[in-house]
């Protein structure tokens, strides 16, 4: 029985995290309406912040423990997923990318056995990491930006899970 309660508890919490983010598509839809027929033909950055990285679609706050758990999951695979291939990178990207690798690797280090508690100096080098990734991005396709992706998005979890604002 305690299995079923646990089960309902968490589609509970499902659903109103649902009910959120469909509140939030339907009042972004109604908002793009008027600014197209104003003429604005660009989404506000606002607008376009959050959808880019990690976030709790719901009026209360996601549980600590749970985003620990997060940042642990994604941490495991963070170290299990090869390093880039070298001949991918200019000559001084491999060392930039190696020293981006090792430091997002020490900061989830930092923050996992603290249970999601960092201090400032973890939380500026998480937030530097963030902006060195997002340098090595091209635009457009490049074959290095399939792994700088994923460790953006590693670190941009993190850093949500350690209330690092994010930059982007």
């Amino acid at each position: 029985m305690i299995a079923g309660r646990t089960l309902l508890r968490a589609l509970e919490t499902l659903e109103a995290g649902r009910a959120v983010r469909l509140d939030e598509v339907d009042a972004f839809a109604a908002r793009r309406h008027a600014e197209k027929a104003a003429g604005r033909r660009t989404p506000r950055r606002i607008d376009a912040a959050y959808r880019p990285g990690p976030r709790w679609p719901s009026r209360t706050a996601p549980s600590r423990l749970g985003l620990v758990a997060a940042v642990a999951n994604r941490h495991t695979a963070f170290r299990r997923s090869p390093f880039p291939d070298e001949s991918l990178c200019l000559d001084d990207q491999v060392q930039q990318l190696t020293d981006l690798n090792a430091r997002l690797d020490g900061c989830a280090t930092l923050y996992l056995p603290n249970l999601g508690r960092v201090d400032a100096p973890t939380r500026d080098a998480l937030a530097e990491t963030i902006s060195g990734i997002e340098r090595l991005i091209r635009p457009g396709w490049a074959p290095l930006n399939g792994d700088l992706l994923l460790r953006l998005r590693f670190a941009d979890l993190v850093a949500y899970a350690a209330a690092v604002p994010l930059g982007h």
